[in-house]
């Protein structure tokens, strides 16, 4: 064959002449040879590509291979829920947004003004920062009853702080900078009463500034009836509101100061009242609390804490400072896991880190979520009651162990649901509630 000639010639200087059965071998394997060359990625596509390892979906790995932590201390943020709008009352709500916000807080028995911040989400470094400006330290003696105003903007800054000292004197510091000022108010100041009334004619809203209302005051009264009425759907053209507002004056002029002190709302040919008492929360015409009360741990039985809430906590394995925003509680799966409030489910889902969780609106101002459940017992749209089983806990999504994740968010922050002040469901009785009884007499005359 011509093909075997160049070979032939090659090997015509070997001492002995191959068969051509070798030969054509030879060949054969030299094409052989060409053919793989030709198939293999180069040296620089090697490095240039991603390699990838498939394992045996039967594969496991014994559990004395990996050294298992029962505390958890995973710390990770959440995107944020969409939770859908809230019921409106019209501009209200994208005002509240835009604005800076007051809370009110009043001192209790056994608080601190580190356990104050931490229950409501303020960064401690703000706290430090206070306290530098408190020359007369008058934080350190807080004393229950004493009422706290701060002025948060919606990055979680705190821009003023008020602590009222006495019935004459407040003392408020004003961010200035990174740090604050400090400044004593001294007045003498007197309260009149008035009656502000309507009809609704379009809104709620309008209709309350219409009327007088301020929009703060119109989010108050929306709240007030949060757990009774929907003013978005339920009121109604016809129906009728009064208010009586309490405002303080110096010197003729107004401060700017008002507190609600009574409210009565017909709707549909019922009638909702809404009456200031003199610890400064407010009841129906009963003596009943206009609040639905919460259970401190939404579990049936008694947990232990395996890691509480932080948002200055250093994480163990990175070292880095991740805010935990919630509390672990350490219970083995399937333990029954309860509503702390009444409210509706707006999320009952999946998620890779928090794995099944569930996320409870309860009226306009309080979002609980309970994260690594094990199983669903509610749906998104169910409405739950205070203590109603919705879930059991687990150990699914990003968890070193089985526990259940709990966060309380008031107006959509995170705070500490182990020391922040919750609404209690409790009415008046005795001699407070005789005391109040009589008082509702004297604002009903003064509504009109």
């Amino acid at each position: 064959m011509n093909f075997l000639r160049p070979i032939q010639t090659k090997l015509q200087g070997m001492p002995t002449q191959l068969p051509k059965k070798h030969l054509y071998g030879i060949v054969l394997l030299s094409t052989l040879t060409l053919t793989t060359a030709i198939m293999l990625p180069s040296a620089q596509n090697i490095l240039e590509q991603p390699s990838r390892l498939s394992l045996p979906n039967n594969l496991t790995i014994s559990s004395a291979a990996i050294k298992t932590q029962v505390d958890n201390t995973e710390f990770y943020t959440l995107p944020d829920d969409d939770l859908g709008p809230v019921d409106p009352v019209d501009a209200l709500d994208e005002l509240a947004s835009i604005e800076p916000e007051w809370q009110q807080y009043s001192v209790q028995n056994g608080d601190t003004l580190s356990t104050i911040f931490n229950g409501l989400g303020l960064p401690l470094a703000t706290m430090y920062k206070l306290l530098e400006a408190d020359r007369e330290r008058v934080l350190d003696g807080l004393k229950p009853g004493q009422n706290l105003s701060m002025l948060i903007d919606s990055e979680n800054l705190l821009l003023e702080f008020k602590i009222k000292q006495d019935l004459l004197h407040t003392r408020t510091f004003t961010r200035d900078g990174d740090g604050y000022n400090s400044r004593v108010k001294t007045e003498t100041s007197n309260w009149e009463s008035r009656a502000l009334k309507g009809v609704i004619k379009g809104s709620f809203y309008l209709s309350a500034r219409d009327a007088g209302l301020s929009a703060s005051q119109i989010q108050h009264v929306a709240n007030l009836f949060q757990w009774q009425l929907n003013f978005a759907r339920d009121l109604r053209q016809g129906d009728s509101f009064k208010v009586l507002v309490q405002r303080e004056f110096v010197q003729g002029k107004s401060t700017g100061k008002s507190e609600l002190q009574a409210v009565e709302i017909t709707n549909k040919g019922r009638t909702f009242y809404a009456f200031r008492h003199e610890d400064g929360k407010f009841y129906d015409s009963k003596g009943e609390s206009l609040e639905r009360g919460f259970i401190r741990i939404p579990l049936e039985r008694t947990p232990r804490i395996s890691s509480t809430f932080n948002l200055n906590r250093k994480h163990p394995i990175t070292g880095r400072v991740t805010a935990h925003k919630g509390t672990d509680f350490a219970v083995p799966t399937g333990t029954p896991v309860v509503a702390p409030g009444d409210g509706v489910v707006v999320k009952a889902v999946y998620h890779r880190l928090a794995g099944n969780y569930i996320v409870i609106r309860h009226g306009r101002q309080y979002t609980t979520r309970f994260l690594h459940l094990s199983k669903f017992l509610v749906k998104q749209g169910d409405t739950v009651r205070r203590g109603q089983r919705i879930g059991l806990s687990g150990n699914t999504g990003r968890s070193t162990g089985p526990h259940l994740h709990y966060e309380f968010h008031v107006n959509n922050r995170a705070v500490d649901a182990m020391q922040v002040k919750l609404p209690m469901a409790e009415g008046l009785s005795g001699q407070s509630k005789r005391t109040f009884l009589a008082t509702i007499d004297k604002y009903q005359k003064e509504l009109g």
